[in-house]
């Protein structure tokens, strides 16, 4: 019974993740998130920043995404980012151009 539910679950929490996140930055370049169903978003300095699960803006201008990839995130009415896993802040490093 248990793994029944751990599998629907998993499949309901990751079945709409199946693509990597692309962004444009503030030069016209697109960048994706190297992890399959990674997520990207754009910083307050026009970069792409990238995770490897959905990634949203703090209430202080910071980005974090899930640490497992294709993980949710959101943020609280404080401005504080959660996410499925935890989070990591975004990074660069984290994307590759888009092709």
């Amino acid at each position: 019974m248990v793994k029944i539910l751990v599998f629907i679950l998993n499949l309901l929490l990751f079945s709409n993740q199946a693509n990597a996140t692309c962004k444009e930055n503030s030069f016209g370049t697109i960048y994706c998130s190297k992890y399959p169903s990674g997520g990207a978003e754009v910083n307050q300095f026009g970069t792409v920043v990238c995770g490897k699960g959905e990634c949203k803006q703090n209430s202080l201008g910071i980005i974090y995404c899930s640490t497992i990839q294709g993980g949710g995130s959101a943020v609280s009415n404080l401005g504080v980012v959660k996410c499925l896993g935890g989070c990591e802040q975004a990074s660069q490093f984290m994307c590759e151009k888009g092709q």
